[in-house]
């Protein structure tokens, strides 16, 4: 039987993130860390204090590209392994990036194989592209391990993005649980105009991209949360006056709100959409300093993806 290198390198990374899973929260020092001994202490550490749950390792996660083996000279943590990242983390010589995000825009990074394996090539797979061309080339130039830690991040007590994103809004003493949906919690805030609440989240993520549907004079007492379709916002929109959500789909989120509230039903009021990096980095913002504990031996910094949208002044349209 013969298998792909892409189809090898799956296989060792299950196997290293499973073999983290040990009651020590260190490994023995070596003179110089490698990218997965890093891993492998973020592992043992969310193992020992029961911070992770529903094991095994899921695909989403895990390197996403250069050698584990790799000396690591400082760390990087970012919403998203964008080029731009990769050429500051490569200039600030942090050379392993961990990243919340994919980094080759497909959800599980899965556009063909990671090297040059002729017969296990797809047709039409992004392999060839000339922009994952050179974003790979250059991660092999300057020797770049990338890996991702979207799904078990999420899954750590207390979350990181949810409590990140709203350390920045300020409304750390307005939240309430909420059970049944995607997103736990929602905020119970002073009765604030729509507008004003809207230009409040604008102004907290540093978000020149915010879009609204609502009346602007629209009283809001309680904030919903949602992530980016509307199936998973549908139960937000029921018990909130505004829902808050990242990268919504036009095609369905958008259309559903301005029937709805066309019709004069008592729910769906009203939607505030913003950037997917805006809403979820702020927890990787926080997470060097969590990392630092673990892994003293190198510098370790956030460098931030940025919200990848300008839009026109009013009145240029």
């Amino acid at each position: 039987m013969t298998i792909s290198r892409r189809t090898f390198g799956k296989g060792l990374g299950a196997s290293t993130f499973l073999s983290g899973a040990l009651p020590r929260v260190f490994a023995s020092a070596s003179a110089q860390v490698t990218a997965e001994e890093v891993v492998r202490r973020i592992l043992n550490k969310m193992t020992a204090d029961n911070l992770i749950v529903n094991f095994p390792w899921k695909p989403t996660d895990g390197f996403k590209y250069g050698d584990p083996a790799t000396p690591v000279s400082g760390i990087v943590f970012t919403f998203q392994a964008t080029f731009d990242v990769l050429k500051k983390a490569a200039a600030a010589k942090r050379n392993l990036i961990i990243s919340h995000e994919r980094m080759f825009w497909d959800h599980l990074d899965d556009v063909g194989t990671m090297k040059h394996d002729k017969p296990f090539e797809v047709a039409g797979s992004l392999e060839t592209d000339p922009i994952f061309v050179a974003k790979r080339r250059f991660c092999e130039q300057n020797r770049l391990v990338v890996w991702r830690f979207h799904d078990h991040q999420h899954m750590l007590r207390p979350e990181p993005i949810m409590t990140g994103l709203t350390a920045r809004l300020g409304w750390q003493n307005y939240t309430v649980p909420v059970q049944g949906q995607m997103i736990p919690i929602a905020y119970a805030i002073p009765e604030t105009p729509l507008k004003d609440v809207a230009r409040h989240i604008a102004q907290s993520l540093r978000s020149p991209a915010v879009r609204v549907i609502g009346d602007p004079k629209l009283p809001v007492k309680r904030v919903g949360l949602g992530a980016h379709k509307l199936v998973e916002i549908l139960k937000p929109l029921q018990t909130c006056d505004v829902v808050l959500m990242s990268e919504p789909q036009d095609c369905d989120a958008f259309p559903y709100l301005r029937d709805g509230i066309s019709l004069g039903l008592p729910h769906p009021k009203g939607l505030i959409a913003i950037s997917h990096e805006r809403f979820e980095e702020w927890g990787e913002q926080d997470a060097p300093a969590w990392l630092r504990t673990l892994v003293p031996e190198v510098p370790i910094e956030f460098i931030s993806a940025g919200d990848p949208y300008w839009v026109l002044p009013p009145g240029t349209a």
